[in-house]
């Protein structure tokens, strides 16, 4: 029997409404869809041209599906087959027609809260594109094929020649040609920079269709998408690249490896395609027939998190002609799209979920690997979402990659004071020398150490050296934005923070992780516990300065106590990468060499390490085997850290001494204490590496 029908009052406002573009999905939304018992009902409504509520049609759907694709022009296209009265017949007069509008919803009922209104998440606005009907004695139904608003201009064509001046910003050509066409609604429209601006004058002739040249002004730059959002606006939007820091918050978690029962992920696919990888493009424009001058754009993968990039594989070079660019930046903005295609899309996940339905295109999500349980960040490339009531959604993504950006002229005082400490004033070799002095441990001379100058964000990450298992050369980033503020005369770079920031100190800091990559070999390195790596490069130059620093106890004892907690918490496992930690896994390298005993036994225990297999399984009690068990070797550090001559001396504000390895309350090498400003002695460099070939990437 058909289902009875009642129809509902127009301009029917829906409570709850989400749309997928808020920054965050809100509490109450995300609670409900992971509610264990979904209670589901889809909304239609009809729109006017003025976005008027003509119709509300609930509850009527039988099957549906919605598709969303990131990259291409019509954003969304779907199905959906209603149970109808025979007042939505389609003609002229029925509210399926092809001058109206569908907006469509997935509501799930808020179980926990009452009145049990529904959460109803907006997925998409469409304009019918084809009708079928079907009748039967037992139903009515009715089948329409739906897509936004961009399936409205395929075919079209311009009826008028369209001329553009050179230099016209492309937002401005972009706004222009759709509301040439009528469009009035826009969403989010990006305002292009100076220099992103018609490269020459542009002419289309009559009967052009509409969608070339809307692929045209997108795709001038390369590095842009646009189409109709979730509401139906017209949006053109630069796409997020190469910047970590600058990129959204991730929209949703899908954690399958987490035993948690409100975790919606039901399938995990990963597949690589490494074979087409590059990490240096080059894109060659058209030679102007006025000047002889051919533009070119060079762009390559150089952040060292990124697993492609030029030293953890080699170079891998690919080479593009565009007789359509003109200028170097044109040529520069595809260089950086392809290389972004090449770092990104070469990892993809697809995951089968509970739907999630306020997830948008090109949305940024976390995947947690059910295998590796390792997490990383994907952007959403293709949604499919089934709307019927035991639906699916399946999600396409790629990893997330990022490219960091090469410093500018006005940064380069900056990079030339640094490569004369290199050079001359020894804040490379001196630190290796110490290291060699104090720890025994050196790298062999054979491999590069490539130092690679950045410009990311004030308070990230200052230096960074990263190993690969690709290769032995390392990579040594060092941020210059924050050494905005460095001394250009001062020998031990001075970047007017705590003499703890020195530049010197930073640098002899890394270079233990770079002795330690070399000597140990990459596989080994990684494997040891941060602790280990972070508490003996502090010490190598002690960190009285940031012991000092940590404030809000009230008292040297309370804050030795809750330093020493948070130690025995690294000890098994824990890092927040806080200063606290630092500090904390100086301490338990401290108290590694105060068990030792000698310089001798301190150089052994970094013997034995390289000796060791397994070195991630019970690395404390390989390192120093001075009890009968790794458990009693772990309560062994702790409680000799309790009673180490070390705290009086980082308390005392009169003692000049950094409190490092080879000062007076260490090792002793000088016989005398050494300070900030001669913790190394820049007099005695006389060379800028002794186990590396140094080489800068510019």
């Amino acid at each position: 029997m058909p289902i009875a029908y009642k129809k509902p009052d127009y301009n029917q406002s829906l409570p709850n409404i989400v749309t997928g573009m808020e920054p965050e999905i809100s509490s109450r939304a995300a609670s409900t869809m992971r509610q264990p018992i979904r209670n589901i009902q889809t909304t239609i409504q009809v729109l006017n041209d003025d976005d008027s509520i003509i119709d509300t049609i609930t509850g009527h759907v039988v099957d549906g599906t919605i598709h969303y694709s990131a990259t291409s022009l019509t954003r969304r296209t779907g199905s959906l087959k209603m149970i109808v009265d025979p007042e939505y017949m389609p003609s002229k007069t029925s509210v399926v027609w092809f001058n109206k509008r569908f907006r469509v919803y997935q509501g799930i009922v808020d179980l926990t809260q009452y009145p049990r209104e529904a959460i109803n998440f907006l997925l998409g606005t469409f304009w019918v594109s084809e009708s079928s009907l079907s009748i039967s004695e037992q139903a009515r139904t009715i089948s329409l094929s739906l897509s936004d608003k961009m399936a409205q201009w395929d075919g079209l064509g311009l009826e008028e020649q369209l001329k553009i001046q050179h230099g016209t910003p492309m937002s401005d050509a972009m706004r222009g040609i759709m509301e040439l066409i009528g469009e009035t609604e826009f969403g989010y429209m990006y305002t292009s920079d100076a220099d992103e601006v018609m490269p020459y004058d542009y002419k289309k002739e009559v009967g052009t269709p509409i969608t070339d040249i809307i692929e045209d002004f997108r795709d001038m730059y390369m590095d842009f998408i646009c189409g109709y959002n979730v509401k139906g606006q017209f949006e053109y939007r630069k796409i997020e690249m190469q910047k970590k820091d600058e990129t959204r918050k991730a929209k949703w978690d899908f954690n399958s490896a987490d035993n948690d029962r409100a975790d919606l992920t039901l399938s995990f696919d990963e597949s690589y395609n490494l074979q087409d990888v590059k990490n240096r493009i080059v894109v060659v424009g058209s030679t102007s027939t006025k000047t002889g001058y051919t533009p070119k754009g060079t762009v390559k993968i150089t952040d060292a998190d990124n697993k492609f990039n030029v030293d953890a594989i080699g170079m891998r070079t690919k080479v593009i002609q565009n007789n359509d660019l003109t200028n170097d930046l044109q040529c520069v903005a595809q260089a950086r799209y392809e290389l972004w295609k090449s770092a990104h899309f070469q990892e993809k996940v697809t995951i089968d979920v509970v739907p999630v339905y306020a997830i948008q295109p090109n949305d940024l999500i976390t995947v947690t690997n059910p295998i590796t349980k390792k997490t990383y960040r994907y952007m959403v490339d293709n949604i499919s979402v089934d709307l019927g009531v035991d639906g699916l959604m399946t999600i396409d993504a790629h990893k997330m990659y990022y490219v960091g950006f090469d410093y500018g002229t006005a940064d380069m005082p900056i990079v030339a004071a640094i490569k004369n400490g290199i050079e001359h004033l020894g804040w490379l070799s001196l630190a290796e020398q110490r290291i060699k002095d104090c720890y025994g441990i050196s790298g062999d001379g054979k491999n590069t150490l490539i130092i690679r100058f950045v410009s990311n964000q004030v308070g990230g990450e200052q230096a960074s050296t990263t190993a690969y298992l690709t290769s032995r050369n390392q990579t040594m980033e060092l941020d210059i934005k924050d050494f905005e503020k460095l001394n250009l005369k001062n020998e031990n770079g001075d970047v007017g923070r705590s003499k703890g920031d020195y530049v010197d100190r930073v640098l002899g800091h890394e270079m233990f992780h770079a002795v330690c990559n070399d000597f140990y070999g990459a596989p080994k390195t990684i494997d040891m516990p941060i602790w280990f790596k972070e508490g003996f490069a502090e010490l190598l130059h002690g960190a009285k300065e940031r012991y000092q620093s940590i404030t809000g106890y009230t008292s040297n004892e309370e804050k030795k106590q809750a330093l020493i907690e948070r130690a025995s918490r690294q000890l098994n496992g824990a890092w927040e990468s806080t200063s606290e930690d630092y500090v904390s896994a100086y301490l338990i390298a401290a108290t590694m060499y105060y068990l030792c005993g000698s310089k001798e036994e301190l150089q052994a225990m970094f013997q034995r390490i390289e000796k060791a297999d397994n070195v991630n399984l019970n690395f404390l009690y390989k390192a120093l085997p001075l009890t009968g068990e790794a458990v009693q070797m772990f309560d062994k550090v702790i409680q000799t850290m309790q009673n180490i001559d070390l705290w009086k001396f980082l308390n005392d504000p009169t003692d000049p001494d950094t409190c490092s390895i080879g000062g007076n309350h260490m090792l002793n090498l000088y016989g005398r204490p050494l300070n900030a400003e001669d913790v190394f002695n820049n007099e005695e460099a006389t060379c800028e590496s002794l186990g590396f070939k140094i080489r800068y990437d510019e």
